[in-house]
């Protein structure tokens, strides 16, 4: 037989690693894709190598000749289902078909579980999150939602309902884009026809690209931070959790925590991001110059041993699971942001600074300073402009003052 899909092999097997209590072996299906096996047990085949090897024998007739058409049958089966039944290969299609097991529940609901559960399995656990905080939202909005419900009307009332409860156009968009995604392979999987998303010409929905709240600090509100002394442990650690993060191109406390001693390559720390290192082809090395404060901060509250494979900081460490390490990076973030709220208010910074705040700092301290937007970009790890200038904030009053005395003439 012809394979329409050589890169997936099949063989029935006698599997040896399995011994009944009979001495004998259970007779299987191997299922081949990708370097990945499944087997498939052959139900009332169970035979002795011996007997197994007779079967495979051509010039055998009777009870063997049957059982060996009987293989054969199986295994034109599976070739059968991957070749004409299967517009894409997976295992699940596979045994879907070859188990005739039939999903008939194909909710929205499971379709967001499924990809849910995926990113569990690639150790993805904040985008797991995510998507299950996606449905939840959307079952909040509508308890009875489904993929037909979903148009460009439910769309619109969803945005609006959203807004109305205090979301922010960040949070809706991110919502939204998981939403999408689902859509997508709703429509791959044929239960959905009508696609919601598109151009509003077209009567579609298009997702909002709000911008987000500045979340930039001063100059002067900077100074007043590297200048304070911590009253107790919990603010040292913030602080310097916070300064770090400022000096460091505004590096993201998810990727402060998977440093390792090994990414400190002579005066730099080189890092990829964790955001987007499975998402994009060409992944840029972050280059991160080891400023003296940047090594005191090390020194003062990073680990004792720095052996290469050692996290730098106290966040996680080697036995950690991935659910392990999203529960303590996002009760670390929790704590740190406490403690800067109360230095902030010490200081009299009135505004209700988090870890996040040092990443728009360090971009919008760099504009204000006459830096070119392409090497922000660069250091922020962005893939476009446009990215980074969401991040930036606008220029400060004393920079504003003098922009604007250069249109009169003659002034100084």
């Amino acid at each position: 037989m012809n394979r329409k899909k050589p890169e997936v092999t099949t063989a029935v097997i006698l599997e040896k690693r399995v011994l009944n209590k009979d001495n004998t072996h259970p007779v299987k299906l191997r299922v081949t894709y990708k370097g990945k096996r499944k087997y498939y047990t052959i139900k009332g085949a169970r035979f002795t190598s011996g007997e197994y090897e007779d079967i495979l024998d051509p010039s055998t007739r009777g009870q063997n000749k049957d059982n060996r058409r009987k293989f054969n049958d199986v295994e034109n089966k599976a070739i059968e289902i991957i070749d004409e039944k299967l517009n894409e290969f997976s295992f699940d299609a596979f045994e879907s078909e070859y188990l005739n097991i039939k999903k008939t529940d194909r909710s929205l609901l499971t379709f967001f579980e499924e990809k849910a559960t995926e990113k569990d399995k690639e150790q993805k656990i904040q985008t797991a999150t995510l998507y299950r905080s996606t449905i939840k939202s959307l079952l909040d909005f509508d308890k009875n939602v489904n993929f037909q419900k979903i148009t460009s009307r439910f769309l619109k009332q969803y945005e609006k309902w959203m807004l109305e409860q205090d979301n922010t156009y960040t949070t809706l968009g991110m919502y939204l884009r998981n939403l999408r995604h689902i859509i997508n392979r709703g429509i791959r999987a044929k239960v959905i026809n009508e696609y919601p998303f598109g151009n509003p010409k077209d009567g579609k929905y298009q997702i909002p690209e709000g911008k987000g709240t500045k979340k930039a600090l001063t100059i002067k509100e900077i100074e007043k931070i590297f200048n304070y002394n911590p009253e107790n442990q919990n603010e040292k650690l913030a602080l310097n959790y916070w300064l770090f993060s400022y000096l460091c191109n505004g590096m993201n406390m998810i990727d402060v925590a998977n440093l390792k001693f090994k990414n400190i390559k002579n005066d730099n720390i080189e890092f990829i991001r964790q955001k987007t290192k499975d998402t994009s082809k060409e992944v840029p090395i972050i280059k991160v110059l080891l400023l003296p404060e940047v090594a005191q901060i090390i020194e003062h509250i990073g680990v004792d041993d720095a052996s290469n494979e050692n996290y730098i900081f106290p966040i996680f460490n080697k036995s950690y699971s991935a659910i392990e390490k999203h529960k303590r990076l996002k009760q670390h973030i929790k704590t740190t942001n406490k403690y800067l709220k109360r230095i902030a208010k010490e200081i009299g910074i009135h505004q209700p600074i988090t870890t996040y705040w040092a990443r728009h700092s360090y971009s919008t301290v760099l504009k204000r300073s006459g830096t070119p937007i392409e090497f922000i970009s660069e250091q922020l790890g962005h893939q476009d402009i446009k990215t980074t200038q969401s991040y930036l904030d606008g220029f400060e009053d004393e920079q504003r003052e003098k922009y604007s005395a250069s249109l009169i003439p003659n002034r100084n």
